[in-house]
């Protein structure tokens, strides 16, 4: 019989909401989407621990370039704040704050991460990007609530990580307040609007923005993948934490073998 006290590799402390995985995740303060964005598609057995970083106080991209200062920081928090039960995966939930400054950044805030916790991390946009070859997009549509000068950064990033964005389109906003309380119903017009038939994919940015549930509907109308920054977050953390069961609901993303 096995010495279960003995054997670190069957845990006794498991907390009984994260008997499967538990996700760290680390947001821009202000904003609740990502966690009714996370508890729409987490399959049993698998729970977040999360904690929030400050958010820009105005509306310009300068200041938008400090929402990544804590994240090392945050995600040691998340790991002493689990008890006995650490984090299987940690991901910074942020779309802006983690291509704002460029190709590669991403790349070093995950390295970072892993560096302080010894745990596996993705950032939002490690997560779009793994996305896009996942579903072997070539040609993207951008749509994004950002001011320009945000859209033209980000359209820079995902075009140096080897990809085209063939149109992007924005709201010219930044406040959090705004843009988390756009109701759904207007994305989905948003999209169809924007969207054009020489785009593979259509990507909503900004884990701040209540988009998930015209994923399924767009994609039937569509006829082509809908991805948004909550949506791969969470896809790349389950499948780093090797949680490989489909999702149905949530886009042809979450249908597929991760």
């Amino acid at each position: 019989m096995t010495d279960f006290s003995e054997n670190a590799q069957y845990p006794l402390f498991r907390a009984p909401y994260a008997w499967r995985a538990k996700i760290g995740v680390i947001h821009p303060g202000g904003g609740e989407n990502h966690i009714t964005d996370f508890y729409k598609i987490a399959p049993q057995g698998v729970c977040i621990s999360s904690t929030g970083v400050p958010f820009h106080k105005d509306e310009s991209v300068e200041s938008m370039l400090h929402l990544d200062e804590h994240v090392v920081e945050a995600a040691s928090q998340v790991l002493a704040r689990s008890n006995a039960v650490p984090p299987d995966v940690i991901a910074w939930v942020c779309t802006a704050g983690s291509f704002l400054r460029g190709k590669g950044h991403d790349e070093k805030l995950v390295k970072e991460m892993e560096s302080a916790t010894h745990i596996p991390c993705t950032t939002t946009s490690t997560a779009i990007l793994a996305a896009l070859k996942e579903l072997g997009v070539k040609r993207v549509c951008l749509l994004t609530p950002y001011p320009r000068a945000a859209n033209e950064i980000e359209k820079k990033f995902i075009e140096d990580n080897g990809f085209k964005v063939v149109k992007a389109d924005g709201l010219d906003l930044v406040e959090i307040n705004v843009l988390a309380n756009i109701h759904p119903g207007v994305w989905y017009h948003m999209v169809k609007k924007a969207d054009i038939p020489e785009s593979d994919c259509v990507f909503i940015s900004c884990t701040g923005v209540n988009c998930m549930d015209v994923i399924d509907p767009l994609e039937y109308d569509l006829g082509k993948p809908i991805i948004t920054s909550n949506q791969v977050s969470f896809w790349h953390a389950f499948k780093l934490a090797k949680i490989k069961e489909p999702i149905k609901g949530y886009g042809t993303l979450f249908n597929r073998p991760r």
